[in-house]
């Protein structure tokens, strides 16, 4: 019998194991470095996220001879996982010991497709956002991602304009399986913003998250950490900037009881951002936020179009916001 949850996905076929305590125990202890493993037990294995087909998320509690310890761990439906890790201990050693956290890792076990890094104790900056008692979060939010585009991380891929719209058309076009068949409006919105990557101004890589907003960001005992690098890439720092706002739009959207507290957050984030980069941000910085934020807009509108929850009403309204920030970026 399986001393763990049991959850079929046909794409994830070494799941059961990984959520097996006992199967899975051997594993970590080979990527902590455990010696025959006899000291260490796994006491559970709680699912946290799973993407059905894609990946999914696990958090591991561990007895062992050092003491009790957590684990963070994904197991992926491909091969990415290798990736991840080197970009991972790349972005980990370029931050150091400096006033941003990210997750160490701690190993990849390819038979698996098992990712394990370590996990961090803390709280989501989120909450204390959406409440809209004070400035303070955006402002750590800003100071996270500023030093993340700060870190010197030499890593293998690159994310370019023109790859943000080719993945926002396969979001809103479902030509990979993650949404419905795109309307006139949002193709209309698309072939807009592929002409406007021509026109945009060049910009200096730095290391970008590319998946960077509010609940990315936790406090850890004073600290703040920014969460999930699966996506980590060297592009333009404008890409983290506008997403981070464009999913400042949607919680507005999503919790209208949030509205006031995210709409107070865009400017105190913007200023201590630019404030922290001043001198690296280049030219056109504002256009090249303006064009990401729309970008991700419309990338949302597709991404919740496969969410039954949100499909008949939040994409039109994410539309709409993409085309106030089209125009605003035709504007500027």
């Amino acid at each position: 019998m399986s001393a763990g949850p049991r959850l079929l996905d046909p794409a994830l076929p070494a799941l059961d194991v990984a959520l097996d305590r006992n199967a899975v125990a051997p594993v970590l202890a080979a990527l902590l470095g455990e010696e025959g493993g006899d000291g260490l037990r796994v006491l559970s294995a709680d699912i946290v996220k799973h993407k059905r087909g894609r990946r999914c998320a696990i958090v591991y509690s561990l007895e062992r001879r050092g003491g009790p310890i957590r684990l963070f761990a994904k197991v992926f439906g491909g091969d990415r996982g290798a990736s991840v890790l080197t970009t991972m201990a790349r972005v980990s050693e370029a931050v150091g010991g400096g006033e941003l956290r990210v997750p160490r890792p701690v190993g990849y076990d390819p038979s698996l497709r098992l990712l394990v890094t370590e996990f961090l104790e803390g709280t989501s900056l989120a909450v204390a956002l959406y409440r809209g008692l004070s400035d303070l979060p955006a402002i750590r939010m800003a100071a996270s991602i500023a030093a993340l585009h700060a870190a010197q991380a030499s890593l293998p891929r690159r994310w370019t304009a023109q790859k943000e719209v080719r993945n926002t058309a396969e979001w809103i076009a479902g030509l990979t399986g993650r949404g419905g068949k795109p309307g006139g409006r949002a193709l209309e919105l698309l072939g807009w913003l592929e002409r406007e990557t021509a026109r945009l101004p060049e910009a200096a890589d730095t290391v970008v998250h590319r998946d960077f907003y509010a609940d990315q960001v936790h406090d850890c005992g004073g600290a703040t950490a920014i969460l999930d690098l699966d996506d980590a890439r060297r592009g333009d720092p404008a890409v983290d900037v506008g997403n981070f706002l464009a999913h400042l739009a949607l919680r507005c959207l999503q919790f209208p009881e949030t509205s006031s507290s995210c709409a107070r957050a865009r400017a105190p984030f913007l200023d201590a951002y630019c404030g922290r980069r001043e001198g690296a941000l280049g030219d056109g910085f504002e256009r090249r936020i303006r064009f990401y934020e729309a970008a991700s807009l419309l990338r949302l509108s597709g991404v919740y179009a496969a969410r039954p929850r949100w499909s008949r009403s939040l994409p039109q309204a994410l539309l709409h916001a993409c085309e106030q920030a089209c125009a605003a970026l035709a504007g500027s």
